[in-house]
C-alpha cells in the first residue's frame, strides 16, 4: 500500500509539472504573438503611406483587440510571477502608447504625400518610434526568457518524477511478486497439514466403521475439510501461476530494457521490439514500421514470419491498415477473432486469411505525445488480450518507443559527424594543395627581386632598392603565411609525424636565443631567457619544441608595446616540466581565452587588426603540444600582460 501510495503521488506530481510546462509554453507563445502583432500594425501603417491603400490599414484596426487581448492572457497565466507582472505593466503601457501613435500617423497620412515623410511612423531612425518598439522587444524577450528558463526547469522535474513513478511502478510489481510467494509457501503448508489430519480422520474412519452415528458425523466433518483442502490448493495454484506470470512479465521487461538501452541502430531496436512482443504474447508474427519525417507514411524496418512486409515498404498513414490507424490515432487496438479482422479490415481480409491470420493487435510507440511508428502483433489462433498483457504491452511500447527515438539521434548525429570529418579532411586537403601551388610562384619572385637587388640586370639606386627590400621583406611575410597554413594542414590531416626523444631543455632555450633577440631588439623590448637545470630533460621532438617556442616568444614580443619585456622560464617537478612566456603585453579578455587557440582567430578580430599574421600560430602550437603528450594554455587579464604555458613531460 505503502509503494502504491508512493507510486499514485509521484504520477500526480508529473501530472501537475505536465501541466506547469504547457503553461510555459502557452506564455512563451502568446507572448511571441503580441510581438507579431505589433511588427504586423507597422508593417500595414507604413505600406499604407507608401501606396496609399486604405486596405493596408485592416490589420491595424484589429490589432487594438488582439494586443488587448493577448495582454490580459498574459497577466492571466503570469498572475504568480510579481517580475513578469511587473514586465507587464511597462508592456502595456508602451504598446498602447505605441498603437496610439500608429493611429495618429494613418489619421493623418494622405495618399500622394511625399516619400520623405513615412520616417513619421517611426519618429525617425533614431527617434521614439525605434526607441520605443526596442524597450517593447526587450521586455517581450525578457519574458521570453524567464519563461523559457522556467520551461526548462519543469520539463527537467517532469522527466524526474516520470523517471521516479517508474521505478515506483515496478518496485510495487516487484513486492507484489514477493508478497504472493509467500502466500503461496503457507498454503502450502496448511496443504500439508490438512493432508495429514485427513490421512489421520480415514484411518481413524476405517478402524471404527462400525461405531456410533457421532463417529460417522465425525467422519463426515473430516471429508469437509478435505473439501476445503482442494479448493485452498486450488486457489494457492491460481495464485501461484499469477505470481509466476507477473515475475515472468516483470524479468522479460528488465530484460527488453537492458537490450534496448544497448541497441544503437533503428533496425536493431526494432529486431529486439518484435521479438520481445512475440515472446511475451506468444504471437506468431510481428511488423515494427517507423513514422517518415513529413508525418505521411510509415516505413517498415522490422518483420517476423511476415512474407509481405518487406523491409523498406512504405504505408501511407491515410490508408485502413492496422499500422496506419494506430499511427494516425496513437491509440491501441485488439480484434480478438477472425470475424473482428474481416468487420474492421475487409481490405486486408483475404491476405489475412491467406496467412492463416486470426486475431491482431496493434500498439503505438510515442514519446512524450509524439507518435515515431507503430506495432503489429498477429496470431494464427484466436486471442482476447488480457488486462495484464495490456499493461506490459503499454509497458513495453514505452520503453521501445524511447530506444527507438534514442537510436535516431544517433544515427543522426553519427551521420553530421561522418560528414563534419570529410568536410574537414577535404578543407585540409584543399588548404595544403593551394598553399603548395602559392608557395612556388611566390619563392620565383623573391628570388628574382634579390637577383634585381644585387645588380646582376644593372645599377640599382638607394631608392629602387629599398622597394625592392620592400617586395622581399613582404614575400618573406607571405611565405611564412603560407608555411603556417601548410603546418595547420598537415596537422587537420594527421600528416605530420612527431619524432619524441629526451631533449635537453638548456639547450632549446639556448638556440631560441639568437633567433627572436633581433626582433626584440627592433622594438626596444627587454628579452629574458631564464636557463632551466642543465640536467632537465623533457621528452619531445626538439625541431617541433623549437617551433613552439619561436611561435610562442614571437607572438610575445609582437604584441608588447615598445619598451616593454618578454621572460622565458621553466618550472618542473618530478613529472612534468613548463616553460613559461611572460609579456607586458595589453592582455586578452577572459572571453578570448580559448577562441585565440582557434584556427584564424586572433584577439584583435576582423578589420581593427593590429598586427599582421594569419591566426594560425597558436592553433598550431597547441596541436603540437598536444602531439608530444603536452598541452598549451594562457593566463591573462587585460592591461596586465599574459602567461603562455607549455607543458611537457619529464625524462627521468
Amino acid at each position: 500500500m505503502i509503494v502504491g501510495a508512493l507510486s499514485y503521488t509521484w504520477q500526480r506530481r508529473e501530472a501537475g509539472m505536465n501541466r506547469l510546462v504547457i503553461h510555459t509554453r502557452d506564455v512563451i507563445a502568446t507572448a511571441s504573438e503580441l510581438m507579431n502583432a505589433l511588427l504586423t500594425s507597422e508593417s500595414s501603417v507604413r505600406g499604407y503611406m507608401i501606396t496609399g491603400d486604405a486596405g493596408m490599414l485592416v490589420p491595424l484596426r484589429a490589432t487594438h483587440v488582439e494586443a488587448d487581448s493577448l495582454l490580459r492572457r498574459l497577466r492571466l497565466l503570469t498572475v504568480d510571477n510579481p517580475v513578469q507582472q511587473q514586465r507587464l505593466d511597462t508592456l502595456m503601457l508602451l504598446t498602447r502608447l505605441r498603437l496610439a501613435r500608429f493611429d495618429t500617423v494613418a489619421a493623418q497620412a494622405k495618399p500622394g504625400v511625399p516619400m520623405a515623410t513615412i520616417g513619421a511612423v517611426t519618429d525617425g531612425a533614431m527617434g521614439a518610434g525605434p526607441r520605443m518598439m526596442n524597450d517593447i522587444r526587450r521586455l517581450v524577450e525578457a519574458v521570453d526568457n524567464d519563461e523559457s528558463r522556467l520551461l526548462a526547469d519543469r520539463q527537467q522535474r517532469e522527466r524526474e518524477a516520470g523517471v521516479i513513478s517508474t521505478l515506483l511502478l515496478v518496485a510495487g510489481t516487484i513486492v507484489a511478486a514477493v508478497l504472493a510467494f509467500l502466500v503461496n509457501r503457507n498454503m502450502d503448508r496448511a496443504l500439508a497439514d490438512r493432508r495429514r489430519a485427513l490421512g489421520e480422520f480415514e484411518n481413524t474412519n476405517r478402524l471404527l466403521q462400525e461405531q456410533t452415528v457421532e463417529l460417522e458425523m465425525q467422519a463426515e466433518m473430516a471429508q469437509t475439510a478435505a473439501r476445503d483442502a482442494e479448493d485452498a490448493t486450488e486457489q494457492a495454484t491460481t495464485a501461484r501461476v499469477s505470481a509466476e506470470e507477473s515475475e515472468r512479465r516483470a524479468e522479460r521487461l528488465q530484460a527488453a530494457t537492458e537490450a534496448l538501452s544497448s541497441a544503437l541502430s533503428s533496425s536493431d531496436v526494432a529486431n529486439l521490439i518484435v521479438d520481445q512482443a512475440l515472446a511475451a504474447l506468444r504471437a506468431d508474427s510481428g511488423i515494427v514500421a517507423m513514422l517518415e519525417p513529413d508525418g505521411e507514411e510509415l516505413r517498415i524496418i522490422a518483420a517476423r514470419n511476415a512474407p509481405l512486409a518487406e523491409l523498406g515498404t512504405k504505408i501511407s498513414v491515410k490508408l485502413d491498415l492496422p499500422l496506419s490507424v494506430v499511427a494516425r490515432t496513437g491509440k491501441a487496438f485488439t480484434a480478438p477473432t477472425r470475424e473482428d479482422v474481416r468487420m474492421r479490415f475487409p481490405d486486408i481480409s483475404p491476405s489475412h486469411e491467406f496467412a492463416g491470420v486470426r486475431a491482431i493487435a496493434a500498439f503505438p510507440l510515442c514519446v512524450d505525445e509524439r507518435i515515431l511508428g507503430a506495432l503489429l502483433v498477429r496470431w494464427n489462433r484466436d486471442r482476447a488480450m488480457a488486462p495484464s498483457d495490456a499493461a506490459f504491452m503499454a509497458a513495453l511500447s514505452r520503453i521501445a518507443a524511447e530506444a527507438l527515438d534514442r537510436a535516431r539521434l544517433f544515427e543522426a548525429e553519427r551521420d553530421a559527424r561522418a560528414a563534419a570529418e570529410a568536410a574537414n579532411r577535404a578543407k585540409a586537403a584543399f588548404l595544403a594543395s593551394m598553399s603548395h601551388e602559392l608557395r612556388t610562384p611566390l619563392q620565383a619572385a623573391l628570388g628574382f627581386a634579390q637577383l634585381v637587388r644585387s645588380g646582376l640586370y644593372g645599377p640599382v639606386n638607394d631608392r629602387q632598392a629599398e622597394v625592392l627590400s620592400r617586395v622581399e621583406r613582404s614575400q618573406m611575410h607571405l611565405a611564412r603565411l603560407i608555411d603556417d597554413v601548410l603546418d595547420f594542414a598537415r596537422l587537420e590531416a594527421g600528416r605530420v609525424r612527431v619524432e619524441l626523444e629526451p631533449v635537453l631543455l638548456a639547450d632549446v632555450l639556448a638556440d631560441l636565443a639568437p633567433l627572436v633577440e633581433p626582433q626584440a631588439a627592433k622594438k626596444n623590448i627587454e628579452l629574458s631567457l631564464l636557463p632551466p637545470p642543465d640536467t632537465l630533460r623533457v621528452r619531445a621532438d626538439r625541431q617541433r619544441l623549437q617551433q613552439v617556442l619561436v611561435n610562442l616568444v614571437g607572438n610575445a614580443i609582437k604584441f608588447t608595446p615598445d619598451g616593454g619585456s618578454v621572460r622565458v622560464g621553466a618550472l618542473h617537478d618530478d613529472e612534468r616540466a613548463t616553460i613559461q612566456v611572460r609579456d607586458t603585453g595589453p592582455g586578452i579578455p577572459a572571453d578570448r581565452l580559448q577562441a585565440i587557440f582557434e584556427p584564424f582567430v586572433q584577439v584583435e578580430d576582423g578589420l581593427t587588426r593590429t598586427q599582421p599574421g594569419a591566426g594560425l600560430g597558436l592553433a598550431i602550437s597547441r596541436d603540437l603540444a598536444r602531439a608530444m603528450k603536452g598541452d598549451l594554455s594562457v593566463e591573462s587579464e587585460l592591461g596586465g600582460g599574459s602567461t603562455f604555458i607549455l607543458d611537457l613531460p619529464v625524462v627521468e
